[in-house]
């Protein structure tokens, strides 16, 4: 930005949104948000999320730790944690839901696109359900 207004080109919004979707990974700014909104909503409703050992900066470093029996793996912007069952259901969704044994333990590969999709809807559901 520095250099561009020296150059007397002031950088637009536009191209300032790109370039940080660009640095963090994304190919578009549009990509960027999308995926951020998306992750945003794994958040319980009126919660934070978990602090501790369980963050992780890759998702291969998530997967080490991962246990296919007592952990979800949640992506997270462009992190991933690990959660155990009571984190999903304070996310409105039922351990039993035929949703999520299609979709499977790891939200970051869902196994079935379909069901990730309604699955998400549940959640958002959830969340305006309880706002009032």
């Amino acid at each position: 930005q520095k250099a561009k207004k020296k150059a007397g080109k002031p950088i637009q919004l536009k191209e300032a949104y790109e370039t940080i979707a660009r640095s963090a990974g994304y190919g578009t700014w549009r990509e960027m948000k999308a995926r951020v909104e998306e992750h945003a909503i794994l958040r319980p409703f009126k919660t934070s999320l978990p602090y501790g050992d369980n963050w992780y900066g890759s998702y291969e470093d998530a997967r080490e730790h991962f246990s296919q029996d007592t952990d979800f793996l949640l992506p997270y912007e462009n992190h991933y944690f690990l959660c155990k069952r009571e984190y999903i259901e304070a996310l409105g969704i039922s351990i039993d839901d035929p949703d999520l044994q299609l979709v499977g333990r790891d939200w970051a590969c869902p196994k079935h696109m379909q069901a990730w999709d309604r699955l998400l809807q549940k959640i958002r559901d959830y969340q305006i359900k309880n706002e009032s």
